[in-house]
């Protein structure tokens, strides 16, 4: 069994709880397989935008990517803090899609090992919503 937060290469639902769902194929695939629990999302940024689940996929490289809801949430913020401390040793580059802000966040080498520092660019990158 796994300890929350904990994943492994591959993708990944992320409850804000610690739970994992690990996804055997592609996120959407995942949600059309599951209706009761995807609801009316079609694709994976609107089941993450009504869920408050963290989309995660962590490639061999070591890359991290993750789609948050709102990275200036707590709950959200909470659950990328514990997933980078679960699985830092694996996370190489962080990168962080929040549907609301064009582009992305990313993160590597110093900054994934200083939660503060990282937070704080975290909060500018989250403040650029339309």
């Amino acid at each position: 069994m796994r300890k929350p937060f904990e994943i492994s290469t591959g993708a990944w639902w992320i409850v804000p709880d610690g739970r994992t769902i690990a996804v055997p194929s592609f996120h959407e695939t995942w949600l059309a397989a599951h209706p009761s629990i995807a609801g009316s999302a079609l694709h994976t940024v609107d089941f993450v935008q009504k869920s408050g689940w963290l989309s995660v996929t962590l490639y061999t490289e070591g890359m991290l990517e993750v789609i948050t809801r709102d990275a200036a949430d707590q709950r959200q913020r909470e659950a990328i803090h514990q997933l980078l401390a679960v699985n830092g040793a694996s996370v190489k580059k962080l990168v962080i899609f929040m549907p609301v802000v064009d582009g992305c966040f990313t993160a590597e080498g110093d900054l994934l090992a200083d939660w503060g520092k990282l937070a704080g660019e975290l909060d500018s990158f989250a403040a650029k919503r339309g």
